[in-house]
């Protein structure tokens, strides 16, 4: 401790012997490592009075001065570094200048946020629009309605039509976007972006690559895509709305309509709709009355997709062996490694949907490379040699290659596959206890069919075998985000 306070004494009297030399505060700090704010205190506590040190004002002379340089092209860090000022405080000064040359009224310039404040008029002197879009090098003039619609400079703020001049201008020099944004002071990030969504690259004849860049035009996208409110695209499109409202009353989740859309109509562009826009619609009254229309499809109102429940915590003997006779050496881990990848089909996992009272169920069997779905009806009892015989008839028409294995739970409708074959060649095994995300494909089907087709609590006995024909077509029918839009079929 007393090193401590002897080094303490040492470093306050350099500190004070630097300050009565002449040298400032902030300087004395950078030099004896320490915070300006900490130097100052450390001065107070031993009598050392010092006053805060601060930067002489800038004259209306010097604002005009650097607000020139600026607008001339200097790099703003350059100009705040020549004034001893920030780069914030640069930008203050270009931003109060340029309100001052608008009349000094903020509302003087109104932004192009309504369809109408978007409607651009084309000069009639003007020749770009006459050219094909390649040959649009030259950006004419300023679009008829263009005013100084940029009061700010910096990080966050539009480019206007003067920073995309600057832009056309250094892409007909070849320049970089890292010297174009030096040039506006801006980050390269932006420039590149820019030119990325606004520009098109030519191949000569030598094989390279030449940037274009069309300023009016890309000012004019800009202008349109700021409008607001926008048309949405199931307001503007009725054949899409029409095939989504359709889709969704098949009980489709919006992301399985999104990349199905992209699957099926893979040449038209207007058929695309991202699935937060469909969530959109459907929850959000306010952006669109799909829920009204899909309830007068459905004639339900039920019809928005709602989680499940939340899953009971899991009991810790979860994953213990139990002694069920059934399971001794068909465990989950004597499983073929080839299993787990989903890259060789024939693997298949299964379950029960229990009915109502427990006594009907439904078998459900899911192949987990395809998604493909077999589905079993059991109306009156599901004891194990019922179900194995319901599974029997279900996988008749399959061959060795396609049905390889089956992975189950520990349930009792297994217990008779220990002396009987489901079919020759197909091996069952069980998973561990309490582990259901060992058989994932499985219990999402499940999870599904009580979603779209049967609540919990419904009666198997009162369902004929033609609707779960039906359901199990429709499960196929389904397009499959995991597959890319298409269907298990």
């Amino acid at each position: 401790m007393k090193a401590l306070a002897r080094a303490r004494d040492q470093l306050i009297d350099d500190a004070v012997a630097l300050v009565a030399s002449g040298m400032s505060v902030p300087d004395a700090a950078a030099t004896l490592g320490l915070s300006a704010a900490a130097l100052y205190s450390r001065l107070a506590k031993v009598g050392v009075r010092t006053e805060l040190q601060q930067k002489p004002r800038i004259t209306p002379q010097q604002k005009a001065d650097a607000v020139e340089r600026v607008l001339a092209g200097e790099p703003v860090e350059k100009v705040a570094a020549a004034f001893d000022r920030s780069v914030n405080s640069v930008y203050r000064w270009v931003q109060q200048a340029r309100q001052e040359k608008a009349g000094g009224n903020r509302d003087a310039v109104q932004p192009a946020n309504t369809p109408e404040a978007c409607a651009v008029t084309t000069p009639a002197h003007s020749k770009v629009d006459s050219v094909p879009a390649p040959m649009k090098t030259q950006a004419g003039h300023a679009p008829a309605d263009h005013a100084e619609d940029r009061v700010k400079v910096g990080r966050g703020v539009q480019l206007s039509f003067e920073d995309r001049l600057t832009i056309q201008h250094g892409c007909s020099q070849g320049m970089s976007a890292r010297q174009i944004a030096t040039l506006l002071g801006r980050h390269h990030s932006v420039i590149s972006r820019e030119i990325a969504r606004n520009g098109w690259e030519i191949i000569d004849d030598d094989g390279e690559k030449k940037v274009f860049y069309n300023a009016r035009r890309a000012h004019t996208g800009a202008k349109a895509r700021a409008c607001r409110p926008k048309v949405r695209k199931l307001d503007d499109n009725p054949v899409l709305r029409a095939v989504v409202v359709a889709c969704l009353a098949r009980r489709w989740s919006p992301g399985r309509i999104s990349v199905w859309l992209q699957h099926a109509f893979a040449d038209d562009e207007s058929m695309r709709i991202s699935h937060e826009a469909i969530y959109s619609a459907l929850y959000i009254q306010s952006k669109g009355s799909l829920r009204a229309e899909l309830e007068a499809v459905m004639k339900t109102q039920d019809v928005l997709i709602r989680g499940g429940k939340r899953r009971k915590t899991r009991p810790r003997n979860a994953g213990v062996l139990t002694g069920k006779p059934w399971i001794k050496g068909a465990e989950i881990t004597k499983r073929s490694p080839e299993v787990d990848d989903r890259a060789i089909p024939g693997h298949w996992e299964g379950d029960l949907v229990i009915g109502k009272g427990g006594k009907s169920a439904l078998i459900t069997l899911v192949e987990r490379t395809s998604r493909y779905t077999l589905l079993g009806h059991l109306p009156t009892e599901h004891t194990s040699m019922t179900v194995i015989a319901a599974i029997q008839q279900m996988v008749k028409d399959l061959n060795a290659e396609q049905l390889k294995t089956i992975t189950w739970d520990q349930g009792v409708e297994m217990a008779q596959t220990a002396r009987v074959r489901i079919k020759d060649g197909c091996e069952v095994y069980f998973c561990d206890p309490h582990s259901p995300w060992q058989r994932p494909t499985n219990e999402n089907t499940n999870g599904e069919i009580r979603r779209r087709f049967y609540k919990k609590g419904t009666d198997f006995a009162e369902v004929t075998p033609e609707h779960v024909a039906w359901v199990q077509d429709e499960l196929n029918d389904t397009p499959r985000q995991v597959l890319g839009g298409a269907t298990p079929r």
